[in-house]
């Protein structure tokens, strides 16, 4: 039998090969060039910094707005960054947001630890969590200036305030009202975690931590929402937040949480989604917000997040819920079912015919999983970085701009489809021939080639389109 040190060191290097493989990825891939959002959060941005002095500047960072968003803990980084160096540097801010990963994972074993059986607990049993953590989904929520930033930030402060809330003792307290500032500062979807916290104190009965919840809440919507702009949607015709309301979408939020089981079908990732639901509302039937309430509404801010995004990004249609940008959404609470899960599991006793067996395949499962992800992802990332530098490079020279086709992006994804969408374009052409129908998905509507035919040909491959059956 492997002694007790042997078997600790091997739990440790599993546990440890997924984030040094995910970093190796990350340098390999990484540009100083700006990329989509980097131009309008960063750039745009620090041009209206240079024309501002002293309190200007804290005023631009509260209330600057980036679409929906008011970004304030990443233009703080922006600003500070540029009164140190003088200039901005997109690869400093880049490796910053990548590296929130890393606290992230630091909370969710904290989250896993939770409970007062927490000690039943196997560190092997968290091994997983590194797997399905540090992989390349996501990937377009790495590696430039912008996107880490929000969409990692907010994620770490949310789970962070509520591990924090569930926790005894005024710091404790004041740790989670900071990270209750700290999420909503970074993204939008922070703000679902006003009334998260202010029904974790309710449950608790304790009505003074309610109270300084609420009141720390109102000073942070005050803040947010002075001079918002509520007419900034990408999404909606009428560019209104408001009607966002009348375009919520339960399948549209079931593929953004359930994006980690899909490449380009949302099929696959609405019913995911619908199960990870299932098990959310049977782990409220047995009371976790009880036992373990961190992780309970941890769970809880992932299920209002996919809820809103749906009503801002449902009219996109339904396949760039899997963009791979909001994919750490999905991947974290994955993981967070998965801690749920496995606390039931440990509790019972298998039979090694049974267990062995079952481990093997997991273990088998996730290490494909994690492989196929950074094939994926890494994939991504050279090939964007390649396109910034070639695109740089016909600029430096002067040379005429060249017109993307999708047989150079190459096949149309939900990626793509969800880079067309952000980027503000209504309307996308993928490269199948067909014709144009209802129901058809606006951001990947067929085309057909026409050449330089003539009169009478030109007739007849039209007559011909419009009577293909696709």
């Amino acid at each position: 039998m492997p002694s007790t040190s042997a078997k600790r060191f091997a739990i440790w290097s599993a546990i440890l090969i997924p984030p040094l493989c995910f970093y190796y990825l990350l340098s390999k891939s990484l540009t100083r060039l700006p990329f989509l959002d980097d131009y309008w959060s960063v750039l745009e941005f620090l041009l209206k910094w240079k024309q501002e002095h002293g309190l200007q500047h804290a005023v631009q960072i509260l209330t600057s707005q980036h679409n929906e968003y008011r970004l304030m803990f990443e233009n703080f980084f922006f600003g500070l960054q540029y009164a140190i160096l003088g200039h901005t540097d997109i690869r400093g801010l880049s490796i910053l947001g990548d590296l929130l990963v890393i606290p992230m994972f630091g909370v969710l074993y904290l989250l896993w630890r939770e409970g007062d059986d927490a000690r039943l607990n196997s560190l092997l049993s968290f091994v997983p969590a590194s797997w399905i953590l540090f992989q390349l989904q996501y990937a377009s929520s790495l590696n430039n200036a912008m996107a880490p930033l929000q969409n990692l930030a907010v994620i770490l402060f949310a789970l962070l305030s509520c591990y924090l809330a569930a926790r005894p003792g005024d710091k404790a307290l004041i740790g989670s009202l900071c990270s209750l500032l700290l999420c909503i500062a970074s993204s939008g979807n922070g703000l679902f975690l006003i009334p998260i916290g202010a029904v974790m104190f309710l449950q608790q009965k304790n009505y003074k931590r309610f109270a300084a919840w609420c009141v720390t809440s109102l000073l942070m919507v005050a803040v947010y929402f002075h001079g918002y702009n509520f007419h900034a949607s990408q999404a909606h015709a009428d560019k209104s937040l408001l009607s966002s309301i009348q375009h919520l979408s339960p399948f549209y939020g079931a593929a953004f949480l359930g994006s980690l089981a899909a490449k380009a079908n949302p099929a696959p990732a609405v019913a995911f989604g619908f199960l990870l639901l299932a098990i959310f509302l049977y782990a409220t039937w047995e009371r976790l917000f009880v036992t373990r309430p961190g992780l309970y509404y941890s769970m809880l801010f992932f299920f209002g997040t996919g809820f809103a995004v749906s009503g801002l990004r449902s009219d996109l249609g339904l396949v760039t819920a899997l963009g791979s940008r909001y994919r750490i959404n999905s991947a974290i609470l994955v993981i967070l079912i998965y801690f749920y899960l496995v606390r039931k599991l440990e509790g019972r006793q298998w039979s090694s015919s049974i267990q062995v067996p079952a481990i093997c395949v997991f273990a088998l499962a996730l290490i494909g999983f994690n492989l196929m992800s950074d094939r994926a992802g890494h994939k991504l990332l050279l090939t964007r970085r390649q396109k910034l530098e070639a695109a740089m490079l016909r600029w430096e020279r002067h040379e005429p701009k060249v017109i993307a086709t999708t047989s150079e992006v190459g096949d149309y994804t939900a990626e793509t489809m969800g880079i067309a969408g952000d980027s503000g374009y209504h309307f996308a052409c993928a490269s199948h021939p067909g014709v144009v129908k209802p129901w058809i998905d606006r951001w990947s509507m067929p085309r057909s080639l026409v050449r330089d035919w003539d009169a009478e040909t030109f007739s007849a491959n039209l007559r011909g389109w419009f009577d293909d059956p696709r």
